[in-house]
């Protein structure tokens, strides 16, 4: 008799469909019903675990439906007993605005006191979990007050951190550094743990999740430069944790990051649900997913998806991760054929669009002060400075983590006149909004960028970590980058290194703020507003978000 794992997932919502995710036990025949819709699948196995995505059609249009799963006829969810309301799928509703949830960076940690003690003192003191707090007050709340998406832009376990219980402990010359995960069955109990609260767990089986990863997924600093991808490559353990990490997303995060048309002309998607067991199937990919290894047609993981509601959007994912030209000057942090992907889908089919959030693990706009240190640092490791300066700007890179997009220079430049073409209303309607969300460097922040043009507003918004730290230094190295004084140091460095000025203009317009949280977006026609909450205790003891930060982004205030 299977089990329920971990799930159900509610991953996507389109339309009268929407998809379920579930990982059991054994195998088994799963069905979903929500009121007159059913879906069903049979479990695939891969490494001994069981999962299955399941379409569920025929939704009613502008409704709430409470949701059942079951595994070979038995009722296994909603649990028979527990103080969480029923999970629901709610269809989009022309008369509600739009709610998209974003946030990054969330380590498991056992949910305990002392929370706020930094981690240099108590490593399992990782502070209020933002994720935890939310679900709590979306579960006092109504139906209403359910967001329409939760994006989560990278760093959804971190692989190279586990704290807590820990991974199993081998004696064997293949284990990886200490602390961190060996191969695909460690990532699995991670993701158990990670996604298994109980509150974490209603949250993702009742708001729609999309998913990018980024380097703790997989290692810090993943890919982050030639030099590092050819030195992990001989790493004896190397082999197995890159294994587990691109199989493991591809089941907990990837797979469900498809829409259900997105599905029917997958063909991997297809070959995994059809298989009574895949994990040959994916373990045989591996090789053409690795960095290193990669035939470019093997795999996308950026994802596209449309919501609709009083507003139309459209959430690009991209993958700044694994689609990488690393090659020192022909750096770029999504390859000519990703940027291509990119750029159509932020072009075409625009009538409509209201706004264009582009999801990037990565910052594109970081403070100018860090924006012109990256800058610099990769034109002195390109070969400006002779080999020294070249080794410098490589330890430089993988001590500081200068890794964003301003470190691969072309790109930085292809995203900004992407988005002034978009803007500027070349090739289709102008949305009112271009919106790059943003995780990765443990502070909050927003950024409006000036392309010269003044039809659509863009703006960089940074929302990490939903459970996670900057040490105390390092906070004060950031509030120094971030400050006038440190535009101007890197401004001068900028011009040393790399020669000229930046043609594109932006300033942190707020922030930075440090501390757990999320953040949330509102869209409402043209209307874009958003709040940054950060998480704390409240007066009884309870997790529990705060606003730190609410601004109108986007058309007219409300009620004009």
């Amino acid at each position: 008799m299977a089990e329920l794992v971990l799930g159900p997932l509610l991953r996507c919502v389109d339309g009268p469909a929407a998809t379920v995710w579930v990982e059991a036990d054994g195998p088994c025949q799963v069905e979903v019903t929500a009121g007159p819709a059913t879906g069903r699948a049979r479990t695939t196995a891969v490494a001994g675990s069981h999962y299955a995505l399941v379409v569920v059609d025929g939704l009613p249009d502008a409704a709430t439906t409470a949701y059942q799963v079951r595994l070979d006829d038995r009722a296994v969810w909603p649990p028979p007993t527990g103080d969480l309301p029923p999970s629901v799928i709610r269809t989009a509703d022309r008369a509600r605005p739009l709610r998209v949830v974003f946030g990054s960076c969330r380590v498991e940690a056992p949910l305990r006191p002392p929370y706020d003690r930094p981690r240099t003192e108590d490593p399992e003191g990782h502070g209020v979990d933002a994720l935890d707090a939310l679900a709590r007050r979306l579960a006092r709340g109504s139906a209403d007050d359910l967001p329409d998406a939760l994006a989560l832009l990278g760093d959804q376990v971190y692989a190279d951190e586990v704290v807590g219980p820990g991974r199993r402990r081998r004696r064997r010359s293949v284990d990886p550094p200490p602390g961190s995960v060996a191969d695909l069955g460690e990532y699995v109990e991670l993701y158990r743990r990670s996604w298994g609260h109980p509150h974490v767990r209603w949250l993702l089986s009742t708001v729609p999740s999309a998913m990018v990863f980024d380097d703790h997924d997989v290692v810090d600093d993943w890919n982050i430069s030639e030099a590092w991808l050819d030195r992990m490559g001989r790493e004896p353990w190397w082999d197995r944790r890159i294994a587990g990490g691109l199989v493991s997303y591809w089941l907990y995060q990837h797979w469900g990051n498809l829409t259900p048309a997105q599905l029917e002309g997958d063909d991997l998607a297809r070959a995994v649900a059809r298989a009574d067991d895949a994990t040959a199937l994916l373990e045989g990919r591996v090789e053409g997913w690795r960095l290193d290894r990669a035939d470019p047609a093997a795999q996308r993981w950026s994802t596209c998806r449309d919501l609709e509601g009083s507003a139309r959007a459209r959430l690009l994912l991209l993958d700044t991760r694994n689609s990488r030209c690393l090659a020192e000057g022909q750096r770029a942090i999504i390859d000519g054929r990703e940027m291509a992907w990119a750029a159509e889908r932020a072009r075409v089919d625009r009538d409509g669009l209201d706004h264009l959030l582009l999801g990037s693990s990565l910052p594109w706009l970081l403070p100018p002060g860090v924006h012109d240190l990256e800058r610099s640092t990769e034109a002195v490791a390109s070969g400006r400075g002779g080999p020294p300066g070249r080794q410098l700007a490589e330890r430089a890179r993988r001590d500081r983590d200068l890794e964003h997009w301003p470190s691969f220079g072309r790109s930085f430049d292809d995203l900004a006149a992407l988005l002034a073409s978009v803007a500027a209303g070349e090739e289709g309607p102008c949305p009112s909004s271009l919106l790059v969300l943003s995780g990765d460097v443990h502070f909050s922040y927003l950024a409006p960028a000036d392309l010269g043009v003044d039809r659509a507003r863009v703006v960089q918004l940074v929302s990490s970590p939903l459970r996670n730290g900057v040490p105390a230094n390092l906070e004060r190295a950031l509030r120094l980058a971030a400050s006038p004084v440190g535009t101007a140091l890197g401004q001068v460095g900028r011009r040393l290194a790399a020669g000229g000025d930046e043609p594109l203009r932006w300033d942190l317009a707020g922030g930075p703020w440090f501390g757990n949280g999320v953040a949330t977006l509102t869209l409402d026609g043209p209307r874009a507003t958003v709040r940054f909450e950060r998480s704390r205790h409240d007066h009884t003891g309870q997790p529990d978000l705060v606003t730190v930060h609410e601004e109108r982004l986007a058309g007219p205030p409300a009620g004009v």
